[in-house]
């Protein structure tokens, strides 16, 4: 069986096999019911043109949101191209995959791969990769992603936590760890890049959901709102956020392969009180 380090290493490999498993299963109208599992998708033109990847925890209910103009942002970026002879949203077609794990990963190794033109973004989030694949080491890998998250598990527990300012972060994909001295785990997350996250997390409130839901939930500042949105603090409550992360630690974990559903595993598990999504 293929193991948690084993994926990390070969990520690339991994990858390419699940991507020529998507290009070449069925194609379907974009009106079809497909099952409601977690998987990525890709959509292209009659002339077999690759346009979008993506990937969903429903692949039900994306497929139907994209079957309609209104709610579709493969087909809003369409209307916005340069293309002069504009298709119809009934000339696209749906090919999908069940993904158990490693489906943020193949999106973004689809879209530098294939490459997808009406994907806007996570561009160049993974390299071109042009080696032969194994067709069945995706599904040895799907089979098996149980075990697999088990292990990305315990390597995650063996890291040792950092006070928060004294933290060297690396620019990897990967999962961070936040923990109060005194209020325990508070929160888990993902990134593509932990080093901006985390350094958008140690600055100002407005892009960090985490001093969001800090300030709120722990301290009870009311956020404010700007065009629309709730975004920022006081700059004096702004402050308190960055003093009481000043009593927390963090750890970090890199991860090439399967860093969402690592993610939705710990927090369901763990349940920190600042995770909103998988806390239920």
């Amino acid at each position: 069986m293929k193991e948690w380090k084993y994926c990390q290493e070969n990520s690339d490999l991994i990858l390419i096999s699940g991507l020529q498993q998507l290009i070449k299963g069925k194609s379907q109208q974009l009106d079809f019911k497909c099952e409601n599992c977690y998987g990525n998708y890709l959509i292209s033109d009659k002339s077999q043109n690759w346009n979008y990847i993506g990937e969903a925890k429903s692949l039900l209910k994306r497929v139907r949101q994209h079957s309609k103009e209104r709610t579709s942002t493969f087909f809003k970026n369409y209307v916005k191209s340069d293309l002069t002879n504009k298709l119809k949203i009934s000339d696209f077609t749906f090919r999908t995959i069940n993904t158990s794990i490693g489906r943020k990963e193949l999106e973004e190794f689809g879209i530098v791969n294939i490459p997808a033109n009406l994907n806007k973004f996570q561009l160049g989030k993974r390299n071109t990769f042009n080696q032969k694949s194994d067709k069945q080491l995706w599904n040895e890998i799907q089979k098996n992603h149980l075990e697999i998250i088990a292990q990305g598990e315990k390597y995650f527990d063996k890291i040792s936590t950092f006070n928060w300012f004294e933290a060297k972060t690396q620019s990897n994909a990967g999962l961070y760890w936040v923990e109060h001295n005194s209020k325990g785990l508070i929160y888990i997350g993902e990134s593509s890049n932990v080093n901006k996250r985390y350094l958008t997390h140690s600055g100002k409130t407005y892009f960090s959901a985490l001093r969001r839901n800090l300030g709120e939930n722990i301290l009870g500042y009311k956020l404010q709102t700007i065009k629309g949105k709730k975004r920022y603090f006081a700059e004096n409550e702004d402050i308190q956020i960055t003093n009481f992360l000043k009593n927390c630690k963090i750890k970090t974990l890199p991860i090439n392969f399967g860093r969402y559903e690592l993610e939705e595993h710990l927090i369901r598990k763990h349940k920190p009180i600042l995770n909103r999504k998988e806390n239920k």
